[in-house]
């Protein structure tokens, strides 16, 4: 397949290389250094965990306007979404435009992208970029998640991950799905805030951690009162009411390791416009419910 990446950052720099290396034809769009760079040098990414490197030639590309392409992997920022609609207006009718990111409106808070099939995704890999070179690690916890269907490009992509160590859920609400991850990414991002994006400080302040929990669990049940459907089942057994120590120790946990670093804390100190756009998604979809409204203390704030 030939395949169009649209934000070739850290997510769309290791899907886009491992799909490379899988015999698909890779085609960057356009934007700034970076891609210069990728023109000259190609993709390529460290596994963090093996060390083993992928790299891959990719082709940069000014418009997507009469391109042969088959999938279009949009990786954007949901603080630059709103700008891929002018990048998408040339995509063949017959193309996959799957979207892989934050975006917590689903199918409709997307950009247009003509009368494309629209897919719903979201990344199960962080990382950080140096020199052009994306050195990367897979979430144990949060494997690829893309929505279940039968396009057969879809599969495709699903396919090639998963047999290129990258492995994949098939979800199948995932607009529901995308909804619950927003509210859950958003405060544990407001937590990190509070502690100047140091995951072991946020470890050892259990206020802000117990602030923290109480606000997922909050807006988890507000989506499902709401008839919102598709919660993560991980983190929806983690986040109810009952289990909020266990929830603030298992964090607690996660933010000494190894993890809380390269999975939230590097994110939210590089993206902190993305997080705070997430937050006000939230904000403006779950209406404060009282003074003691843990999800609007912790993203109201600006600490």
């Amino acid at each position: 397949m030939h395949i169009l990446v649209v934000g070739a950052g850290v997510i769309g720099s290791v899907y886009g290389a491992h799909l490379g290396a899988a015999d698909h034809r890779i085609s960057v769009l356009a934007h700034g250094e970076r891609t210069a760079a990728i023109g000259a040098r190609g993709l390529h990414v460290r596994d963090n965990a093996s060390g083993i490197e992928t790299q891959t030639p990719a082709a940069v590309v000014t418009s997507a306007a009469e391109l042969d392409v088959d999938v279009v992997l949009v990786t954007l920022r949901r603080d630059h979404l709103d700008s891929a609609a002018a990048a998408l207006s040339g995509v063949p009718s017959d193309a996959l435009v799957l979207f892989m990111g934050n975006n917590p409106a689903g199918r409709s808070g997307l950009p247009s992208a003509s009368a494309a099939q629209v897919a719903l995704g979201f990344p199960g890999v962080g990382g950080t970029m140096r020199d052009d070179v994306v050195t990367y690690s897979t979430i144990a916890q949060q494997p690829t998640a893309i929505e279940a269907g039968d396009n057969p490009r879809l599969a495709a992509v699903a396919d090639t991950l998963t047999a290129r160590g990258l492995p994949v859920q098939r979800v199948s609400d995932m607009d529901g799905w995308l909804a619950y991850h927003a509210v859950f990414v958003a405060a544990i991002s407001a937590g990190l805030y509070r502690c100047g994006t140091d995951p072991g400080r946020l470890a050892g302040d259990r206020a802000t951690l117990k602030l923290t929990c109480a606000a997922i669990t909050e807006g988890f049940r507000a989506l499902h009162a709401g008839g919102v459907r598709g919660c993560p089942r991980n983190l929806a057994v983690l986040h109810n009411r009952w289990l909020t120590p266990v929830a603030v120790r298992y964090w607690a946990r996660v933010m000494r390791s190894p993890m809380g670093e390269s999975a939230f804390a590097a994110h939210a100190r590089h993206a902190e416009p993305e997080m705070r756009r997430l937050a006000e998604d939230v904000i403006a979809r779950l209406p404060r419910r009282g003074s003691d409204d843990a999800l609007h203390t912790l993203l109201g704030s600006r600490s």
